[in-house]
């Protein structure tokens, strides 16, 4: 799965955090280590120094081994050796003189030597400087030291992590900020294409911004005076169109209402005018619902029971009221809007479904649907995207009847009531057409 932008930068964030907190923490460990080392040895170096002279004075002055150990000012936790004519002499029994490396005596009498050793899983530091008589040796415990490393290591190691933790925080936090304006866009974008067309960006003052978003609200203004422009033609040509086509229907109803007295050739001629006369009427109609829709015509919100107000609408193109079904909420909608729109989906069913089978509701705390089923052939997946837009038609056979606006004037009031509409395959093997809904007022 692809990260998002922002997971992307806090990675990457969080990546050089790592990369930089590492190679620092790497570089103090490194450096640290070999300072307090070699500060260690150099001490231990000249304290071994000072020591032996110490055992050489007193080895010289006739001075038993043994009391010239004692001698020897205590200092810390180093252990002295004596080794005389062959025999050791210790001042203590943390390191037996047979766990000393056997060459580092050897090179002890050339001028001395150090060495570091194990002894019983504890590593120490080993000095052995020549005296007289012999060697003087003084072991060093490093566990201290080597604890202190090993602590210091895993600290640094931590600190590491927190950085990468910190930096992938501050980069989610930088490109949130960076995001903002463009989620803002996206939103507007979302709440235009919604219909929303009203919707602006609010200028920050941002000099970088700013002009995106004027641009941005240039757009939309320049879209909703398109759109304004079209519906205030459509509703001018549909106005003027009105007063003749009116006058045509007259003329037409009245030679229909005398058409027994006419020849059998004229008397075809008038029925088919009076039916594209009416069919050009209710387009009218329709084209004025459709450039009304949304615009100076607010919803009327009131109570309503949706089960009474579709079982009117099928009871006034004469079906049977038993067809609607399910449950029966009480909504916050506009009763004239909520019937066009099921009207005009049941008129669907009715002359391109080749019949209504069934209008069943279902309801939960928010909203509800209501699922019209005919029993037509159904709707291919490819019309479908188009099947709502203006004068589209979703079968061929039936270009005759109706303009194609019905179910674009169905999706309008859906969403100017806050719902939506959508057609899917019935269980009946025909066409199924959804409007979702809310229980309470969302107007848009």
């Amino acid at each position: 799965m692809k990260l998002g932008l922002r997971a992307r930068v806090a990675v990457a964030f969080a990546v050089l955090s790592l990369m930089v907190g590492g190679t620092v923490s790497l570089s103090t460990y490194a450096f640290a280590s070999w300072y307090l080392v070699n500060q260690r040895d150099s001490a231990a170096l000249t304290r071994a120094a000072l020591d032996s002279r110490a055992a050489d004075a007193a080895l010289a002055a006739g001075i038993p081994p043994s009391q010239a150990l004692v001698s020897i000012p205590s200092v810390g936790t180093s252990q002295p050796m004596l080794r005389v004519d062959g025999t050791w002499y210790t001042a203590g029994v943390t390191v037996p003189p047979d766990a000393l490396p056997a060459d580092l005596l050897t090179q002890a009498q050339n001028g001395g030597a150090t060495q570091r050793t194990t002894v019983g899983g504890d590593p120490y530091y080993v000095v052995a400087i020549p005296v007289t008589g012999g060697v003087y040796v003084e072991v060093f415990p490093m566990r201290d030291l080597d604890q202190i490393l090993v602590w210091g290591g895993w600290t640094l190691v931590a600190l590491t992590l927190i950085a990468g933790i910190f930096g992938a925080v501050i980069g989610a936090t930088a490109v949130g900020r960076l995001l903002r304006p463009v989620r803002r866009l996206g939103v507007a974008a979302q709440r235009i294409a919604g219909g929303e067309l009203g919707t602006r960006i609010e200028l920050t003052g941002d000099r970088d911004l700013d002009p995106i978003a004027d641009s941005f609200n240039d757009m939309a203004g320049a879209v909703q005076a398109r759109i304004a422009r079209e519906r205030r033609f459509s509703g001018n040509v549909s106005h003027e169109l009105r007063s003749p086509i009116t006058a045509a229907l007259g003329t037409a109803e009245l030679l229909e209402a005398r058409i027994e007295r006419l020849p059998e050739r004229e008397a075809s001629l008038v029925g088919v005018l009076a039916q594209q006369v009416r069919r050009m009427s209710q387009m009218l109609l329709d084209l004025l619902e459709i450039s009304r829709i949304g615009s100076d015509d607010p919803p009327q919100w009131e109570n309503a029971d949706i089960a009474a107000l579709c079982r009117e609408v099928v009871e006034m193109r004469g079906l049977d009221v038993a067809m609607v079904t399910g449950d029966e909420p009480i909504a916050r909608t506009d009763a004239r809007r909520f019937e066009r729109i099921i009207g005009n989906l049941v008129d669907n069913a009715q002359n391109h479904g080749t019949g209504l089978v069934r209008v069943s509701i279902d309801a939960n705390d928010t909203s509800f649907r209501i699922k019209v089923d005919d029993a037509g052939p159904g709707v291919d997946e490819a019309v479908r995207e188009r099947l709502f837009e203006p004068f589209a038609r979703g079968n061929a056979a039936h270009r005759t009847q109706g303009a194609g606006l019905g179910l674009a004037i169905a999706l309008e009031q859906s969403h100017v009531l806050g719902g939506n509409l959508w057609v899917e395959s019935s269980p009946e093997g025909g066409a199924r057409f959804v409007a979702e809904l809310p229980i309470t007022e969302e107007a848009s």
